[in-house]
């Protein structure tokens, strides 16, 4: 059977990728398996694998397309067999209106279809809204065509979305769109010409303007930084944070960890603080499953697995991979997958599964020498642990004052998924674990 590679769908707001680079030539056999092509998405580079056997028919992107969400990239079929009836649309989604499949979950990797047009039509044409599911995997990918307008004025989602984030009043953008529709591109022209249409409300209710007489210069931004300012403007504002904090007392986990690494397991990463933290983590959604859940889609969905993002710093900003049921996996192979991952990210070698599901994240800034931060929960997600370095500092114990090793660490919770008291309770928890490392070890 005649199998077509389409774009994979990483997170809910991806809504387009770029072939990097094909690894197998038109032709070639493929195994299952088979890493056979690059592409470049708005988080990171990613290898897509095969999902069946046979041979690389035909390539149907070319390095440097850019394909939505979806769209077919090769076929993959027997050698005599007839592929002319396998769909080959590559067509970019209309504006505002990128291809999502409807299977998408907290994942979705490569998929092979027989026929490209079914997300196509799930998506519907213009003028029918998409599927409720649609909605719910990204708001923005396709608004409601009934959304009311901001003083009637014909605009496409993407270029109110652009305008929203680049502090731009849409009203004031000449439309060169069809009936004089705004597109995205319109908006963008404005923002590159630093035009009076450039403008952002204060809080004092005062608009601020771009001053032509400030020396400046455009930037360009990268696709992962354009995702990061999207996701992160939408988490700021949609998302009702609260902050706890607490100090974690290190000397029985350094010490331990210490012990560790000088066993020099040739099998094993040498450990570090993040291990432990991932373990401790682990192992309070489990205890705590009121903080293992995310409010989505205007419900709230509570997750059986610990499924944790671990932030990594690229150069072009931050990746944030997913340990997957952290709570089935032994001390050792939980520090073993983490590192790999962690690894895997930094050379952009990551899976498109590996970009998705997560339930909470854990930020580590302590190597920068910072001692104590607040992270973004991010959309999809119900809290985020930012943590500090570990540092000594004077305490005082038993009415004693002595040196003692403390790390600080602030747990960022969406307040719709649970409250302060339930969350304190889980923060002692993981402390708790901290301060007794050898409970991560069990």
């Amino acid at each position: 059977m005649a199998y077509q590679v389409t774009m994979p769908q990483m997170g809910y707001d991806m809504t387009e990728g770029a072939i990097n680079r094909w690894l197998v030539e038109e032709g070639s056999q493929v195994e299952r398996g088979d890493v056979i092509a690059s592409i470049a998405t708005e988080k990171a580079d990613i290898d897509i694998e095969a999902y069946a056997s046979g041979i690389l028919r035909k390539i149907l992107a070319q390095p440097g397309a850019r394909i939505p969400v979806g769209g077919a990239i090769a076929i993959i079929a027997d050698a005599d067999e007839d592929i002319s009836s396998v769909g080959t649309d590559t067509a970019p989604a209309p504006e505002g209106r990128p291809v999502v499949e409807a299977a998408a979950q907290d994942s979705a990797p490569v998929e092979l279809q027989t026929s490209g047009t079914a997300a196509r039509e799930a998506a519907g044409s213009e003028g029918v809204p998409l599927p409720d599911w649609a909605h719910r995997l990204n708001p923005e990918l396709a608004l409601p065509e009934d959304r009311p307008a901001v003083g009637r004025v014909k605009a496409s989602p993407l270029a109110r979305r652009r305008a929203r984030e680049l502090g731009i009043e849409i009203a004031r953008v000449k439309g060169n769109g069809p009936d004089g529709r705004i597109t995205g591109e319109d908006v963008e022209a404005v923002a590159r010409s630093g035009g009076v249409a450039v403008v952002a409300s204060t809080p004092a209710g005062t608009t601020a303007r771009v001053d032509p007489t400030d020396p400046s210069e455009p930037v360009k931004v990268s696709r992962m930084r354009e995702a990061i300012a999207r996701r992160m403007s939408e988490a700021n504002s949609t998302i009702p944070h609260f902050y706890l904090t607490t100090q974690v007392a290190m000397e029985q986990l350094m010490r331990l960890r210490q012990d560790l690494n000088a066993l020099g397991d040739p099998g094993v990463p040498r450990f570090s603080v993040t291990d432990f933290i991932i373990r401790a983590m682990a192992l309070t959604l489990q205890r705590y499953p009121q903080l293992n859940a995310a409010y989505v889609g205007g419900e709230l969905r509570r997750f059986f697995s610990s499924n944790i993002a671990l932030a990594v710093a690229v150069p072009d900003g931050l990746v944030a991979p997913t340990l997957r049921s952290c709570e089935s996996l032994s001390f050792s192979e939980l520090a073993r997958r983490a590192h790999d991952l962690a690894s895997r990210a930094k050379s952009n070698r990551l899976r498109p599964e590996e970009m998705a599901g997560a339930h909470t994240a854990i930020s580590n800034l302590g190597m920068f020498g910072i001692n104590q931060f607040a992270a973004i929960v991010t959309p999809g997600q119900g809290s985020v642990l930012a943590v500090g370095e570990v540092r000594d500092v004077p305490v005082v114990r038993s009415g004693a004052l002595e040196v003692g090793s403390v790390m600080e660490m602030t747990l960022s919770i969406d307040h719709r998924v649970t409250d302060g008291a339930q969350g304190a309770e889980a923060l002692g928890y993981l402390r708790w674990c901290l301060e007794h490392p050898a409970a991560c070890l069990v």
